[in-house]
């Protein structure tokens, strides 16, 4: 092996000599360098046994490496100094190596690295723990973090079902003081585990974990909970910050654990969370984000300059992602990490989803491979996988690689989601325009930008094509940009500052409407925590590192927009009761059919399309039937409109139904007129108005009727 690297080393001259930032890029960029340098162990970081730890540490540009081991994970706790240093040695495809023996489960460790010239201590990029503020990587048993119980923790959860996603931060969820959890748990991954938490003392307001089993969400998105850099762990300064700024990927973030001093308690109390969820059936998915470091002074740059970033001809860093630097998924050993890195979370936390920042950034290759990895896991195809579909600006992507953005949706898997922004502006207008309107709030000539919305935009209006009918995330707001309510707040008044946490019942119609059409979509329905409760930040339309008090869930207001949570209650329940929206096939385009309607108006029937055995799967309760056909009517207009119920008994007699109606036997019930839902656990059928000949839908309004 040595006499390889000798003879590739003459080829490429010495990877370890000193270098422009405009030959690292050269050198990084040539296929020699990859074959010469992929390393495909698994084995770097640091592994643990009881007798012994072996330390890896993947840097084939480096002249030296040597590892050193501190008592304590920062000098603040008197530990400036290692009480051990050992020079590490040079083995295959550049991975220094050293083995220490003894047991040294809670030691902390850094490398001394020199490369470039430069000698610098670094973090482990491989490390599963680490110390406050992550400067220090840990040794960790990780049996001995683990919760009790945990080796069971996933055998309870449910057949996966149709996934709505509720998307929160960790800190957001329990900062209120009313949140009922106790003080030393708020704002911490502990928040989660607390039961029976409620508003002002009452059982029947139920906060944190009551409020999510109540309102049905599937899955739970959690904003970035790995160790990010934007805020000091320690607590001695009062920061907020939603955590897009990357540090050590493998490491749960240490300030929302209760002791950020002690690298295993972040990874208990993490994985406590994720219990604490799959125990009330409700999945977990996780925000992250590969595109971008917190900084360039980072345990990438200090191991392997220039290799994980992208460079612009002249050697500067690129920046597509606005954050001063872009990573390169296209390179082999950078690939390797974010699979290596995913497929950790999965097994080793349980997380049964990912979310990619920026994924527009990677390339598509590197996320069709990430998904084939997660494949290959033990129930690993029931791993939702989704992400951004665009990047903040260009990107200095290698020729030959496509970037994983919405045009390029046939390029990847079937079974990678993205974001689709065109049915956000649709229903309530730009994101980045705050008086432009949507469907929903006074835009006119919308209709068919609408009706593509229901089809996901599989029918390629939109310039791209999706390759499965459930590859769309639909959805009218995030943790980015203004929340629903101030959206549409913002549209219904002339004044830049308007009362956001005034009562507005123009605004609360068109919530309810914009809340309709995105959860009948084809897709996976996908909201911000609160918007069911009219959620407001009081205009703030970029709050990543505003105070608490604007992030955080007012539980007092929860419970005051109840009625409307009610709403969202009801869609949840109508989703997970017609199979038709859990189809993957495109062929469920052909079960749905536009009925025409005046303008203002989009109204449409949805057919199962399953056989009575998979129609059956979609019973509510024993108590209510399934529906096999579902007509559907959006009215924006300000008055009510009239509609012809589609197909037998009560339909125009003196004129042959359209093609688009269907005939089936049957009446139609009316399941809601857009102010609540007639359906529930224990609503029985006859308690459902049954309905012939025509409808009236209501102003502002989505009508349901099923049969």
């Amino acid at each position: 092996m040595t006499a390889i690297l000798v003879r590739r080393s003459r080829k490429m001259g010495d990877v370890t000599q000193k270098r422009t930032p405009g030959e690292w890029r050269e050198l990084f960029s040539s296929q020699e360098f990859e074959e010469a340098y992929e390393y495909g162990g698994n084995d770097l970081g640091a592994i643990y046994q009881t007798h012994g730890t072996d330390f890896a540490l993947w840097a084939p540009t480096a002249e030296y490496a040597e590892l050193l081991l501190y008592r304590a994970g920062s000098a603040e706790e008197g530990a400036a100094e290692p009480f051990d240093r050992t020079e590490a040695v040079r083995t295959e495809k550049g991975v220094f190596r050293v083995h220490k023996n003894g047991d040294l489960s809670g030691v902390y460790y850094t490398w001394l690295v020199t490369v470039n010239g430069q000698t610098q201590e670094t973090a482990d990029p491989y490390a599963k723990a680490a110390g406050v503020n992550g400067q220090r990587s840990m040794v960790i048993d990780l049996k001995k973090a683990e919760p009790e119980g945990w080796d069971k923790d996933q055998e309870k959860l449910p057949k996966a079902p149709a996934p709505v996603v509720w998307e929160v931060h960790v800190g957001d969820f329990s900062y209120d003081p009313k949140s009922g959890v106790s003080e030393e748990h708020r704002g911490k991954y502990k928040a989660f585990s607390e039961q029976d938490t409620c508003l002002d003392g009452k059982a029947a307001n139920p906060t944190c974990m009551g409020w999510l089993k109540w309102l049905d969400v599937t899955h739970v998105q959690i904003l970035p909970m790995y160790d990010y850099g934007s805020v000091d762990e320690t607590g001695k300064k009062l920061q907020y910050n939603w955590g897009y700024d990357p540090m050590n990927y493998f490491v749960p973030e240490g300030s929302y654990a209760t002791d950020p001093y002690h690298g295993e308690v972040r990874v208990r109390e993490c994985r406590e969370m994720i219990q604490a969820l799959h125990r009330a059936g409700i999945r977990v998915i996780m925000d992250v984000v590969y595109n971008h470091t917190f900084s360039i002074d980072s345990v990438f740059q200090k191991t392997v300059p220039y290799y994980f970033y992208r460079q612009e001809a002249d050697g500067s860093f690129s920046d597509g992602s606005a954050c001063g630097n872009d990573t390169a998924s296209e390179r082999r050993m950078y690939r390797r990490y974010m699979i290596d890195c995913i497929c950790y979370w999965a097994k080793e936390y349980h997380v049964d989803g990912f979310r990619f920042d920026l994924m527009g950034l990677h390339d598509t290759e590197t996320m069709n491979e990430i998904r084939a990895a997660l494949d290959r896991l033990p129930g690993g195809k029931e791993i939702l996988m989704y992400g951004e579909p665009w990047a903040a600006g260009k990107t200095a992507i290698q020729p030959g690689y496509e970037q994983a953005l919405k045009c390029n949706a046939a390029l990847l898997s079937d079974r990678i989601g993205f974001f689709n922004d065109d049915i956000r502006d649709s229903i309530k207008g730009s994101v980045f325009e705050v008086k432009e309107t949507g469907f929903v709030n006074g835009a006119k000539g919308l209709e068919t930008q609408i009706r593509s919305s229901v089809l996901g935009f599989c029918d390629g209006a939109g310039g791209y094509q999706p390759s499965s009918a459930q590859q769309s995330v639909s959805y009218v707001s995030a943790h980015d940009n203004y929340t629903l309510w101030d959206k549409l707040v913002h549209t219904l008044t002339d004044s830049m500052e308007p009362d956001f946490g005034a009562y507005n019942e123009a605004a609360l119609a068109q919530n309810r409407l914009a809340a309709g059409i995105y959860f009948t979509c084809l897709g996976i329905p996908f909201l911000q925590a609160g918007e069911e409760a009219a959620r407001t930040k009081y205009g703030d339309d970029n709050s990543y590192r505003s105070a608490a008090k604007v992030n955080q869930l007012d539980w007092t207001r929860m419970h005051e927009y109840r009625d409307l949570a009610e709403f969202y209650r009801g869609l949840i329940l109508l989703r997970k009761s017609f199979p038709a929206w859990r189809q993957r096939s495109l062929e469920v385009l052909d079960q749905i059919s536009f009925v025409d309607a005046p303008e203002g108006c989009v109204a449409f029937t949805i057919r199962t399309g399953a056989e009575p055995e998979a129609a059956a799967e979609s019973t509510l309760t024993d108590n209510v039937a399934p529906w096999q056909e579902l007509f559907i009517i959006y009215n924006a207009n300000k008055e009510a409109v009239e509609f012809r119920l589609p197909g037998g008994k009560g339909s125009d007699s003196e004129q042959e139904p359209s093609e688009n109606y269907f005939a089936l036997e049957g009446k139609w019930q009316l399941l809601t007129d857009g102010t609540r839902f007639k359906i529930k656990e224990d609503t029985k059928l006859e308690q459902i108005k049954e309905l012939e000949g025509s409808v009236w839908a209501e102003p502002v309004s989505i009508t349901i009727l099923g049969r």
